[in-house]
């Protein structure tokens, strides 16, 4: 079976069993599967997805109606998407709005702002917070506090802390501090504030970059290094390059998109080497790939034209990196 005829067949088959089946669970699948379908397919193909949009949305089932609106945000027009997002805004059930605010969130439409205001509104905090990360997309404070609070919620304290740190209003420090000074942090919880913190210029969020990063093993290192070039912290370049240049080191692939994100040019002819060095694994080469097209994307796709990979999987995912980076 070819990837058209694949794309299209498991859009088939999905439709089909959201007429025939009951089960809940079977129909959401279904729902899913007509999303994952639409991923698949190329853009000239997204356009066929539409008539599902509205199937799904009309839908009795909450899960298909919220798999509806992810199909919506990923064929339609970023306009007619939002039209199709904010119809659904007022839903009754918690997990529509919660999916339709989410997804408008993430178009970051200017013209999404008075929804998204509204939404802000909503008696259910997910809800609220969803609206608050569209806000920041569009560079407005209006949704710092919620942020702050959802800083408190254990499924939330990620994404509030990322999207402080996008926001950049130093006026978040406080509330940062007191949730990363807590006790019983999760580690990925606690390197994210201090990544928060330390986009905002706190000396304690770097330091615990530094720290984390030095460690010989934790499950939060990689993430640690990364950050240490994001938020482009003072001495950063320095010890990103010593991870890179240490062969046996299992970070220095996230050195390597670290440096990238740094932006400091001067790194490219340190980086670029690595792509060609023997026995170096494919998920190593396409962090230095990743890493050179945010230093320069159209050296780097020169650069990455006689890459060698071992698996297809690899090659394919460079292709889409290139993509994505370097259009």
């Amino acid at each position: 079976m070819t990837a058209a005829t694949s794309w299209r067949a498991t859009r088939e088959q999905a439709l089909l069993t959201l007429e025939r089946e009951s089960s809940a669970a079977v129909r959401a699948e279904a729902a899913e599967a007509i999303c994952d379908a639409a991923a698949d397919a190329p853009d000239d193909a997204l356009a066929d997805f539409a008539p599902d949009v509205v199937r799904l949305l009309t839908d009795r089932q909450v899960e298909v109606r919220v798999a509806g609106l992810a199909l919506a945000a990923e064929v339609l027009p970023p306009a007619e998407a939002k039209d199709v997002l904010v119809r659904n805004m007022t839903d009754t059930a918690h997990r529509v709005r919660v999916e339709a605010v989410g997804r408008l969130a993430d178009l970051a439409l200017p013209e999404a702002r008075g929804a998204l205001a509204v939404a802000l509104e909503d008696e259910l905090f997910p809800v609220r917070f969803e609206a608050a990360r569209g806000m920041v997309a569009l560079h407005h404070s209006a949704g710092l506090e919620t942020l702050i609070q959802a800083l408190d919620d254990g499924d939330l304290r990620f994404r509030a802390a990322a999207a402080l740190a996008e926001l950049g209003n130093k006026d978040a420090v406080p509330g940062l501090k007191k949730v990363f000074k807590g006790w019983f942090l999760p580690a990925f919880d606690k390197t994210q504030l201090a990544g928060a913190l330390a986009r905002l210029g706190d000396a304690d969020g770097v330091e615990h970059l530094f720290k984390r990063a030095a460690k010989g093993w934790s499950m939060d290192r990689a993430m640690a290094i990364e950050l240490l070039g994001e938020v482009k912290a003072p001495g950063a370049k320095e010890r990103l390059l010593q991870i890179l240049a240490t062969k046996d080191d299992d970070c220095r692939g996230a050195a390597a998109r670290g440096l990238g994100r740094l932006g400091d040019a001067s790194v490219f002819g340190v980086l670029e080497p690595v792509l060609t060095e023997p026995l170096v694994p494919d998920d190593v080469r396409l962090d230095v790939a990743e890493g050179l097209l945010r230093l320069d994307p159209s050296r780097a796709k020169q650069a990455l034209t006689s890459v060698r990979l071992e698996s297809d999987d690899s090659r394919v995912e460079l292709a889409d990196m290139v993509k994505e980076l370097a259009p």
